[in-house]
């Protein structure tokens, strides 16, 4: 698997982190107000965070996923850093293993 293009687009919200999924969605996500990562888990199963601290919330939402979920996938994940309202900021993602 590659590692995904992300790029920040407008949104009615506000600017957002997102990427080519494959699929008809647009999987957006913002750092929290006060920086941290918020996240978006689209509908094939790909999950991507973007703010501080987004590779290690990331791993605690795909581990309390794992323990309450009988059926969750196995991910292959990885991270990088996108320019940002002026700023580098983390990313962070997971997409299910085909």
């Amino acid at each position: 698997m590659s590692v995904p293009e992300f790029t920040v687009i407008q949104t009615d919200d506000g600017p957002g982190v997102t990427y080519v999924c494959g699929c008809p969605c647009t999987p957006t996500a913002r750092p929290d107000d006060d920086g941290t990562a918020g996240h978006e888990h689209g509908c094939c199963g790909k999950v991507h965070f973007v703010g501080r601290d987004a590779a290690t919330r990331l791993s605690t939402y795909l581990e309390e996923r794992k323990s309450r979920r009988k059926r969750e996938p196995d991910y292959e994940s990885g991270a990088a850093t996108i320019e940002f309202a002026g700023a580098p900021v983390p990313v962070a993602w997971a997409f299910p293993r085909e």
